[in-house]
């Protein structure tokens, strides 16, 4: 996938990093959730802690779906690479994410699991924003190097190779335009 320029239609592309984004979803989360809650409680990290929102209690969780959007800000900045589309996959993300938890406990009646949510949506848009904005801004480099006459002896040489530099280099320049 060309970075800059057009967007193709690239629908197995599309599915692809929706994949990848909610496995590394999970998995994010699951490490948060035992590096903050199943580590400390000596409890074994179960299904029910991803998908009941009853077990939504304490500040621990909370925690861990916070450091879990943070890191998936960078699965956004090393998956999908453009600002625009950061949204849309961290929704998709989400939106699968309450699927699973309606089909697993039920619907989510709690107001601590969605506001957690809620924050875990705007975090990981935000810091993914800002991250593939950072990678958009980069500069792109366009000049080449340029040769440097080292005797007058070869100067004949030395010109020759610089006018095939400086074709070389508008050829370039009028591919990078287009």
């Amino acid at each position: 996938m060309a970075f800059y320029g057009k967007s193709i239609w690239d629908p197995v592309l599309i599915v692809a990093q929706m994949v990848c984004v909610q496995c590394l979803f999970y998995l994010n989360l699951c490490t948060a959730l035992y590096m903050f809650l199943a580590s400390r409680a000596r409890s074994p990290l179960t299904v029910e802690l991803l998908f009941d929102y009853r077990k939504l209690i304490g500040v621990s969780p909370i925690v861990s779906y916070l450091a879990s959007a943070l890191a998936g800000s960078v699965v956004l900045y090393l998956v999908v690479e453009r600002t625009k589309k950061c949204l849309d996959f961290t929704v998709t993300c989400y939106v699968f994410h309450l699927l699973f938890c309606w089909s697993y406990g039920g619907f989510p009646a709690s107001i601590e699991w969605w506001i957690t949510i809620g924050v875990s949506v705007a975090c990981m848009t935000l810091v993914g924003e800002s991250l593939c904005m950072k990678k958009e801004l980069r500069d792109i480099p366009t000049a080449l190097p340029t040769t440097t006459r080292s005797t007058s002896t070869s100067s004949n040489r030395t010109r020759a190779s610089n006018s095939s530099s400086n074709i070389t280099r508008q050829r370039l320049i009028n591919f990078l335009g287009q």
